[in-house]
C-alpha cells in the first residue's frame, strides 16, 4: 500500500461521552455537530449507541429537582462507584450544569448509560426483526408493526411525562393509543416525531427519514436545524440527515404498506417508484436499462408472497420490455 492510498483511508472517528452530552445539549460548535453526524453515519453500532444516549437525555427531562438532596454529595459518591467499577471515569464540573444536566451526567457517569436505564429506571426492549415482519403492543396499547431488517428500543412500561421510543434503524408502522397527556415522541436519524394518537409510518434507512400519516396529525422536527413541520392524513415528510433539509409533500402512492398489507398496491405509478419498492421487499438490485421507461406508469396489484421472477414476468408482458440477468443485478430494457 503506497502513501496516496494511506492518505485515502478513512480513519475511524473516536466520540467520547462528554461529546455526545453536548451535542445533545446542543453546546456545540458546527464542526463538533458535523463530527457526531458523521459518527453516527459510519456504522449502525454507532447510531444505537447515540439513541440510547437520546432515550436517557429524554428521561432525564422528566426529573424534579429535591431542594433537599445535595448536589454535590450525590455526584460524589456516584463517581466514587463508578471509580470502583471504572478506574479512569471522568470527573464532570457542577457548575457547568444546571439540574436538569446533572441527572444526565450522573447517569452517564454511573458505569454506562443504557445499564442504568436497564437496572435502575425502566428495563428496556430491543424489538429487532431480521428477515421477516413483526407486530408488537406496547404497554400503553400502542401497536407497532416492524419491517425486515429494523430496530425499535422502548420501555417496558412508559413513565414520566412522555413516551419515548428509538427507531434506531429500519422501518415500523405505528398506531398509537391516544393520550394528550403524554404525547408519543420518536427519536430516529436525527428527526423527532411528536404524536399525541394516530397512525404513521416511519422509515430510517441510508441517511433518510420518511414520515408518513394515514390518520390524525404528525409533528416531525429536524434535530439539527431545529426546523419543523406538521403533517396530515395523506402527507408525508422527507429529512436528509445529512443536510437537515426538511420537506413535505402529498404521498405518492400507496406502496409503502406492502408489508403490512402483503400487496404490491401500483395505481398509475412511474416504474421508478415500483422499482425501489421492489429492490427493498425482496432484496435485490433491479435497474431501468432505458430512460424512457422509468416514467412508465403501471397500474397493478399483486400478492407480496409470491416469487420475484413471478413480478418480473408480469413485468415484461404489461410493459412489453426484456428482462437481462447480469452478476447481481436485473436490468429492464
Amino acid at each position: 500500500m503506497d502513501i496516496n492510498e494511506l492518505d485515502t483511508m478513512k480513519q475511524p472517528l473516536h466520540i467520547n461521552d462528554d461529546l455526545l452530552i453536548n451535542y445533545l445539549l446542543k453546546e456545540v460548535s458546527e464542526e463538533q455537530a458535523l463530527q457526531v453526524e458523521e459518527w453516527r453515519a459510519m456504522d449502525t453500532a454507532n447510531e444505537r449507541r447515540f439513541e440510547q444516549f437520546r432515550l436517557i437525555w429524554d428521561s432525564s427531562k422528566n426529573f424534579t429537582a429535591d431542594p433537599d438532596i445535595d448536589a454535590l454529595a450525590s455526584l460524589q459518591s456516584v463517581k466514587q462507584r463508578a471509580a470502583e467499577q471504572k478506574p479512569q471515569a471522568k470527573v464532570v464540573s457542577l457548575h457547568r450544569y444546571g439540574w436538569l444536566k446533572i441527572a444526565a451526567v450522573l447517569l452517564f457517569i454511573a458505569g454506562g448509560s443504557w445499564l442504568f436505564v436497564s437496572k435502575f429506571m425502566n428495563p428496556q426492549v430491543a424489538f429487532e426483526t431480521q428477515d421477516i415482519v413483526k407486530t408488537d403492543t406496547l404497554s400503553d396499547g400502542s401497536m407497532i408493526t416492524l419491517n425486515k431488517y429494523a430496530l425499535l428500543n422502548y420501555p417496558k412500561r412508559f413513565r414520566g411525562e412522555q413516551r419515548n421510543v428509538a427507531l434506531v434503524k429500519g422501518e415500523a408502522f405505528f398506531s398509537v393509543a391516544p393520550n394528550k397527556a403524554k404525547p408519543f415522541i420518536i427519536s430516529t436519524g436525527g428527526a423527532t416525531i411528536k404524536v399525541v394518537g394516530t397512525s404513521f409510518n416511519v422509515k430510517n434507512r441510508n441517511g433518510m427519514v420518511e414520515v408518513i400519516v394515514e390518520t390524525g396529525i404528525v409533528q416531525v422536527t429536524d434535530n439539527r436545524n431545529r426546523a419543523m413541520i406538521i403533517l396530515k392524513p395523506g402527507e408525508m415528510a422527507l429529512l436528509n440527515a445529512s443536510t437537515g433539509k426538511l420537506i413535505k409533500i402529498k404521498t405518492p402512492d400507496k406502496l409503502y404498506t406492502y408489508y403490512r398489507s402483503h400487496e404490491f398496491v401500483a395505481k398509475g405509478v412511474p416504474l421508478y417508484r415500483l422499482v425501489q419498492v421492489l429492490n427493498e421487499a425482496y432484496n435485490c438490485h433491479i435497474v431501468i436499462g432505458r430512460k424512457e421507461l422509468a416514467k412508465q406508469q403501471i397500474t397493478a396489484t399483486f400478492n407480496t408472497d409470491i416469487s420475484l421472477d413471478y413480478v418480473l414476468e408480469l413485468l415484461t408482458k404489461t410493459l412489453q420490455i426484456t428482462i437481462e440477468k447480469k452478476q447481481d443485478q436485473i436490468i429492464l430494457r
